[in-house]
């Protein structure tokens, strides 16, 4: 439902994650994955040289065999902005003339694939990217996240015992937390980190919401180079 939701109020209140445009040579899209990699069909690009730009067709593109080809629709947090209303979110589409590149970067990082708080950086390296100059070419850098969240989980999370109930007919004794006339200050919710489930999040003890949000915000050892 929660999808649904955010679909909804998207395009109601005009919302909507933008597209990162490779617009010149060079142009790199850097950060870090927010939500699951989702897989699409790929569309034939059609050249306009009035426009001298690529836009993209009804027709599906497919490969010699006949075969449909997929593309790698990623959610990047960036630190891009263009105007008072961004929030950084980019839409990164990898398609086959990327994932090449993206494959031997990940492959270089050790990494079994892409994962939600992985960092990514894709670059428009060479080639003019027009009808008759050659298509573009690019190189891609990937850091694996520094810690799964579901892997401090496990399937055995502890569940939260219930407080004791008062025998009946026993008077409730004063709280020490509370005492009287002493207001206690509203505790500060701790972010769920990305890649893990608000639900379990919300179940956890304090100290190991803490514990999970430091380990997280540890530096990766080996840094894009680019």
């Amino acid at each position: 439902m929660s999808n649904q939701l955010d679909e909804a109020n998207d395009l109601l209140m005009g919302g909507g994650v933008r597209a990162y445009q490779f617009n010149q040579l060079g142009d790199t899209c850097r950060g870090r994955i927010t939500a699951d990699p989702k897989v699409e069909d790929c569309y034939k690009m059609k050249w306009d040289a009035q426009k001298k730009k690529w836009e993209r067709t009804e027709e599906l593109d497919t490969w010699p065999n006949g075969q449909v080809k997929r593309q790698i629709v990623l959610t990047v947090q960036t630190d891009e902005r263009v105007d008072q209303d961004d929030d950084g979110l980019r839409t990164l589409f990898i398609h086959s003339r990327i994932q090449p590149a993206l494959r031997d970067a990940i492959k270089a990082a050790g990494a079994k694939g892409l994962a939600v708080g992985g960092t990514i950086a894709v670059q428009w390296a060479s080639g003019a990217g027009t009808q008759d100059g050659g298509p573009k070419e690019y190189r891609c850098g990937y850091q694996a996240p520094t810690v799964d969240p579901g892997s401090l989980l496990g399937d055995n999370t502890p569940a939260t015992p219930a407080p004791a109930q008062p025998a009946p007919g026993a008077a409730a004794a004063p709280s020490a937390a509370a005492p009287l006339g002493v207001t206690q200050p509203a505790a500060v919710a701790i972010p769920c980190p990305p890649g893990m489930d608000p639900a379990k999040w919300a179940a956890l003890p304090e100290m190991q919401q803490r514990a999970i949000a430091a380990a997280m915000a540890q530096p990766a050892d080996q840094p894009i180079p680019f």
